[in-house]
C-alpha cells in the first residue's frame, strides 16, 4: 500500500464504476470497493486491485483473499484465489488508470498539504530551504542552499545534503552524505501504451537508503513504482550515477561515475562496477562479483565473478575474444602490406 507519508488516498471506487472506467469484463460483480492498489507480495490484499500478466504472477494469490484481480482474458480461468477477477486487454493499462483515481503524492498537492515539519534543534538548514509538510530533520542533519525535501520525506541524524539538492518520497538513514544537485525519489520511468500513445504509470513507492550511504553530484535514484528503490548501508555512489525504479543495491557497493541501472534490478552486496556501466532492466547481479567500466550487461552475474565487456561476458573470455581479434587484425594487416 502506498505510504501515505508520501500519498493520499482518494475516495474509495465503487466495483461497478471501477469496471466501467476500465472497461473490463467482470467474472463477478458485486456492491465492493476498491480502496487502494497493492503489489502481489503484499500480505493484506482485501479491498485493493492488483493485475498480472501471466501464470506466475497469477500463481501468488493462490489460496489467498484479494480486491480485484486484473488479468488477460486466457489466463482468468487460472486464478486460485478468492476475489473478483476482470479480464481487460492490458492488465496494466487498467491498472494504471485506477492508481490514478485512488492516490495523489502529497508533491502534486504541496502548498495546500496541512501540517509543518518537524526539525531537531541540533540541525543547521540554510534559509533558502524549503521543507515540505510532514518531514522529519533529526539532530546533527546539515542542508545547504536551495534544496528541497518533500512531504514526510525523514532524514537521520548526522545526514549532510549539499546544495540544490532535490528529496522527495524517501527515508534517508543516518550519516549519509548527498553531494550538490542529487535527485532522489522522482517518478522512475513507467510508461505503458495506450492506442498508440503513451501513459505514464504511477509511481508508488519509496526510496529507501540505509546508514553511511554516499551518493556523488547531480546522481538520480527514482521511487519505486509499488516497491521500494533501497540503497543499502554503506554503499558509495558517484558522480552521475542513474538508479532506476524498484532496484535494490546491497550493502558496501560501490558505483562508479555515468553507471546506468535499468529498473527492478537486484545487487547484492559489495558489488564493484567501474565507470559507465550499463543494465538492462530485472538483472541479478551476485554478491561480491565485479564489473569492468563501459560493461553492457544484460544477463545476471552470479556472485563473486568479473565481467566486462557489450554485451558483457566473463572477463577471462572477454579478454581472450580482444586478443584473438588483435591477432586477425595483424595477419590482415600483414597480408595487405605483404600484396602490397
Amino acid at each position: 500500500m502506498p505510504d501515505p507519508r508520501f500519498f493520499s488516498r482518494r475516495a474509495p471506487l465503487r466495483y461497478v464504476d471501477a469496471a466501467k472506467v476500465v472497461g473490463a469484463a467482470p467474472a463477478m460483480q458485486d456492491n465492493g470497493q476498491i480502496t487502494h492498489v497493492a503489489a502481489l507480495d503484499e500480505s493484506e490484499l482485501l479491498s485493493t486491485v492488483v493485475y498480472c500478466e501471466d501464470e506466475t504472477s497469477l500463481s501468488m494469490l493462490a489460496n489467498r483473499k484479494f480486491g480485484v484481480c486484473l488479468t488477460k482474458p486466457v489466463l482468468a480461468a487460472h486464478c486460485g484465489g478468492e476475489g473478483a477477477i476482470w479480464t481487460v486487454q492490458s492488465p496494466r493499462l487498467a491498472f494504471a488508470i485506477l492508481s490514478e483515481m485512488l492516490h495523489r503524492s502529497h508533491e502534486d498537492d504541496a502548498p495546500f498539504v496541512e501540517g509543518e515539519a518537524s526539525v531537531n534543534v541540533g540541525a543547521r538548514i540554510h534559509s533558502s530551504v524549503t521543507l515540505g509538510a510532514g518531514a522529519k530533520i533529526a539532530a546533527g542533519v546539515r542542508i545547504g542552499p536551495h534544496c528541497h525535501i518533500g512531504c514526510g520525506v525523514v532524514v537521520g541524524e548526522g545526514t549532510k545534503i549539499a546544495a540544490g539538492s532535490t528529496i522527495t518520497h524517501a527515508i534517508i538513514g543516518d550519516n549519509v552524505h548527498i553531494l550538490p544537485g542529487v535527485r532522489i525519489g522522482q517518478a522512475g520511468f513507467g510508461f505503458v501504451e495506450d492506442g498508440g500513445r503513451l501513459v505514464r504509470i504511477p509511481q508508488l513507492g519509496r526510496v529507501v537508503i540505509k546508514d553511511d550511504v554516499e551518493i556523488g553530484a547531480n546522481s538520480t535514484i527514482d521511487r519505486g513504482a509499488l516497491c521500494d528503490t533501497v540503497i543499502g548501508k554503506g554503499t558509495k555512489i558517484d558522480n552521475l550515477v542513474q538508479i532506476g525504479h524498484n532496484t535494490r543495491i546491497g550493502e558496501y557497493c560501490i558505483l562508479a561515475a555515468q553507471t546506468g541501472i535499468s529498473g527492478s534490478c537486484v545487487i547484492g552486496d559489495g558489488v564493484l562496477m567501474g565507470g559507465q556501466v550499463g543494465l538492462a532492466d530485472h538483472l541479478h547481479i551476485g554478491d561480491g562479483a565485479q564489473v569492468a567500466a563501459k560493461a553492457g550487461l544484460m544477463r545476471d552475474v552470479p556472485a563473486g565473478e568479473r565481467w566486462g565487456g557489450a554485451p558483457a561476458r566473463p572477463v577471462k573470455v572477454w579478454l581472450r575474444e580482444i586478443i584473438q581479434l588483435s591477432r586477425l587484425g595483424k595477419e590482415k594487416s600483414g597480408k595487405i602490406n605483404d600484396a602490397s
